[in-house]
């Protein structure tokens, strides 16, 4: 039973010696290439795990650069980080060289300072092979919430007495004044010099200034049935449509690629949205609502979350001369067409808003000034609207510092262009203004 029991042993020995040595015949690789870059995630930065980074081997086969493009959100911390690596074959060690020369061999759950680029040196399973990869981690160094306002200039009419309406036109910025006398229209390429202006001869000396509208390249402004273009703001058309069965009254919006006016019908003196087509203007036949705005009220258009185009015209006066609350809401969609909504009937917030600009910029609707029935400010400062003009707020004043060079106003101009909020002129109680400033947003470049 002893001998039986040995030559059971020696069988089991010559077995297990003959699959090590198989074993050790296994080829090792000479690659050293990374595939994959990324940290471990962070459970108060989980976004750290989803950051993208790419990998660029260079044309010199022992070098490489990692980096995320799209920068970290602000304020991510980056000084203990763990990072994952995906290689095309296992390494025999990976390094880990700091700026400051010191290094380390990687464990899989070492924590890592990102601040300054690092280096990693890769050896190939057969050690025949050496890659250097530096990796930078880049983040973004601005608060992406906040705004950067510039007063550009504190006075474009000189006497400072004058109505004010401030539009962009053919990337030339322009301001109308009317001081109840005269209109003229100041000119300048970047909204710091201004010329001495010039009175465009076919506009009517009450012109109405801040009724203006800058749309497909042109300006409209309409006046007592007639509509009066202008390609340039010094040299404008006018033409007569008193004869008309729709007679125009006041000029709306640009929407839907198209300019928007409201009309009047000769007849029945229902009032009437019609839509520029061509040389001539379509009026729809359905009557507006009987508190739709006429004058001092603000619009926007914008393309909603639901990917449809929507507008908002908000507050003013009707024809009757009531200040309005109303924040007019329409869509348009292939399948039903135009609808009309008034948000202010579910949410008062105001008793009304006359006098106040609003523009669509980034992720909200702005709006800036305006008084409400009592002529008091509807806001001590800018409001915002992340629903699309349901709800309004105050802005965070943190961040977005409005007021160090906005004083507190109505009947401010506003708009969007290069990315920049623009206010110009506007007035309070006392004074009137003529000053031009532009706002934008850390993130909106990003």
């Amino acid at each position: 039973m002893k001998h039986t029991f040995l030559y059971i042993l020696c069988i089991i020995s010559v077995f297990f010696s003959s699959c090590k040595k198989n074993d050790s015949s296994v080829t090792l690789s000479s690659e050293t290439e990374i595939t994959r870059f990324y940290f471990a995630a962070m459970d108060s930065f989980p976004s750290v795990s989803s950051t993208t980074f790419s990998i660029s081997n260079y044309a010199a086969k022992d070098t490489g650069l990692i980096t995320n493009a799209d920068s970290m959100a602000y304020k991510t911390p980056i000084t203990r980080l763990v990072p994952r690596l995906l290689f095309k074959a296992t390494p025999s060690s990976t390094t880990v060289i700091l700026s400051d020369g010191t290094s380390f061999e990687m464990t899989g759950k070492d924590t890592i300072d990102f601040t300054n680029p690092i280096l990693l040196r890769i050896v190939s399973s057969d050690k025949s092979a050496t890659k250097y990869y530096r990796v930078v981690v880049n983040v973004h160094h601005v608060d992406p919430d906040l705004f950067d306002w510039q007063q550009l200039c504190s006075a474009v009419v000189p006497e400072g007495t004058a109505a004010t309406k401030g539009v962009v036109l053919s990337g030339r910025y322009l301001l109308f004044a009317n001081d109840g006398f005269k209109t003229t229209v100041y000119l300048s390429a970047d909204g710091k010099t201004w010329d001495s202006g010039t009175i465009p001869a076919t506009l009517p000396a009450t012109c109405s200034v801040r009724e203006i509208l800058a749309a497909k390249g042109n300006l409209y402004y309409c006046q007592d049935g007639v509509i009066y273009s202008s390609a340039d703001g010094v040299t404008w058309l006018s033409d007569d449509r008193n004869t008309e069965t729709y007679i125009p009254r006041a000029m709306m919006m640009e929407f839907k690629d198209s300019i928007w006016l409201v009309a009047e019908h000769a007849s029945e003196h229902t009032f009437h949205l019609a839509v520029k087509d061509g040389n001539a203007w379509r009026p729809n036949p359905n009557p507006l609502p009987d508190n739709w705005p006429l004058s001092d009220f603000t619009a926007t258009s914008f393309t909603a979350i639901s990917g449809r185009a929507r507008a908002v015209i908000i507050g003013g006066y009707d024809i009757q001369g009531n200040a309005l609350n109303s924040l007019w809401n329409i869509e348009y969609s292939r399948a039903t067409g135009y609808r009309y909504a008034n948000f202010a009937i579910q949410h008062p917030q105001f008793t009304a808003i006359i006098g106040a600009a609003a523009v669509s910029y980034g992720k909200y609707l702005y709006m800036f000034g305006g008084l409400d029935k009592e002529a008091q400010y509807i806001s001590t400062t800018a409001l915002y609207s992340e629903d699309e003009g349901l709800n309004w707020y105050p802005i965070d004043t943190v961040h977005n510092r409005l007021m160090d060079v906005y004083t507190q106003r109505t009947q401010t101009s506003a708009f969007v262009h290069d990315n920049y909020i623009w206010l110009m002129g506007g007035q309070t109680r006392t004074e009137m203004y003529s000053d031009v400033m532009k706002g934008k947003l850390t993130s909106i470049d990003w």
